[in-house]
């Protein structure tokens, strides 16, 4: 992490990583209470362990396709100063 930019990607990544994990544990957990209508304080380590995993998965998988625009954009190539 020598060059600014790439400081910058990473910290963008981990905004971006923290946003997906904000909407996928939103969506996943709020739409498993909606679908079975089973408070959360009743869900079971069975229950809680694979909404978890998928939360995780999902936000990763997102995080790595917006990496390749975000990478484009903090450490692509710069136009030559003409």
């Amino acid at each position: 992490m020598k060059r600014k930019e790439t400081k910058r990607f990473i910290a963008a990544l981990a905004v971006v990583l923290v946003i997906a994990l904000t909407v996928m544990s939103k969506v996943m957990i709020g739409g498993a209470i909606d679908e079975y209508h089973i408070p959360l304080h009743d869900w079971s380590a069975g229950m809680l362990a694979p909404q978890l995993f998928m939360i995780v998965v999902y936000s990763l998988v997102f995080t790595g396709l917006l990496a390749i625009p975000l990478w484009y954009w903090f450490l692509g190539e710069k136009a030559p100063d003409a």
